[in-house]
């Protein structure tokens, strides 16, 4: 899927989301499992407020995690996924598929 700046649904919204940080986990370039936090909203091609919407309630939902690691003087939050993330990833898919998303 290659995330569009047209009008997407919720469901295809999610969808990448999710498919973002389970391609930046299984990039082996990657030393960590998630990724972070301006990866992500770049990959989901969503403005930052409205990433960040979707990102607390995914978190809220139980679908992704965030935690927060140092960088030199700064912070950066990483994004990771759950497995409740996971299997709703897989439902997302089915759904858009099958409605043509």
């Amino acid at each position: 899927m290659v995330p569009s700046t047209q009008y997407r649904s919720t469901n295809i919204i999610i969808q990448t989301i999710l498919e973002g940080i389970l391609r930046a986990f299984k990039d082996k370039r990657n030393p960590r499992n998630g990724i972070i936090k301006s990866h992500l909203i770049k990959y989901s091609a969503l403005k930052t407020s409205t990433a960040e919407k979707y990102f607390d309630k995914m978190e809220e939902a139980g679908y992704i995690s965030s935690h927060k690691e140092p960088w030199g003087e700064r912070v950066r939050i990483i994004y990771e996924i759950t497995p409740k993330g996971r299997e709703r990833y897989e439902w997302f898919v089915r759904i858009n598929t099958e409605l043509g998303g």
